[in-house]
């Protein structure tokens, strides 16, 4: 009796031909030829790993900025700025918005150690609106654990923003201007005052040098993963009308409140 042949594993239409990069050779090309780290996710959409590096430098930071800055002062510069908190401090007696503002100044200093939990989520909610969007606009049947893996890694630039940021204050004299909103010198918010007109001012701020080189990595990532074959430019502009929306509303709320 002769022996049936052996079933073959079905194959993966998305999968690449070439050989595996390696974790640090993805890393390193999602800065310098991030088509080959979007190219290599075809073979394994892992994701963990950005966003664990990510992690690290975000809580390095955190623990610079909880030892450097008076989180006191983080809260009464956040309420100088918000419409709506200064109303509800109205409402308080001195002693009870001291005791508001110290409580926040707490709050805000565990908020710093579970920003690697935020991260994560944030992710996750990235993630499943751009998969809706290339999934039901453009046919791209980009599934949603390859669509996590290109978000993680084109956060990878955001590292930048926590190198910059320690070292801001590590070698700043002088705290008592650093604001924590907006940092560092990446986008032209920075240059204006946040107490002019703040619809300008977020907006401005949300043209960020690294912010956009993200979004660019993520419509580059979703079209070389597309099933469909789908133009770099195309999966760019996709993400970057998506980002312009965003803009425009977190300005208009920053206006508002």
């Amino acid at each position: 009796m002769s022996t049936p042949p052996p079933i073959a594993a079905p194959v993966d239409p998305n999968a690449s031909s070439q050989p595996g990069l390696s974790e640090p050779q993805r890393i390193i090309d999602t800065f310098i030829t991030p088509s080959k780290t979007f190219e290599d996710l075809k073979r394994n959409a892992s994701w963990w790993v950005p966003w664990l590096l990510s992690a690290i430098f975000t809580l390095a930071f955190s623990v610079v900025a909880v030892q450097k800055l008076d989180m006191t002062d983080v809260v009464r510069k956040n309420i100088e700025r918000s419409k709506l908190a200064q109303r509800q401090m109205e409402r308080l007696s001195p002693e009870q918005r001291e005791r508001a503002i110290v409580q926040q100044g707490a709050v805000t200093k565990v908020f710093f150690f579970i920003a690697p939990v935020v991260g994560i989520l944030a992710g996750l909610l990235v993630a499943a609106v751009l998969m809706g969007v290339f999934n039901f606009g453009f046919a791209s049947e980009v599934s949603y654990g390859r669509s996590l893996a290109i978000v993680f890694y084109s956060f990878l630039p955001g590292i930048i923003w926590s190198v910059l940021m320690i070292v801001s204050l590590l070698v700043s004299s002088d705290l008592s201007n650093f604001d924590l909103n907006n940092p560092v010198a990446t986008n032209l918010g920075f240059f204006m005052d946040p107490m002019g007109n703040k619809f300008l001012y977020s907006l401005a701020s949300r043209l960020d040098v690294i912010s956009i080189w993200i979004a660019v990595l993520m419509g580059l990532g979703f079209s070389t993963c597309s099933a469909k074959k789908l133009s770099p430019g195309t999966g760019i502009t996709a993400v970057l009308a998506a980002y312009a929306v965003f803009s425009l509303i977190r300005a208009a709320l920053a206006a508002a409140f």
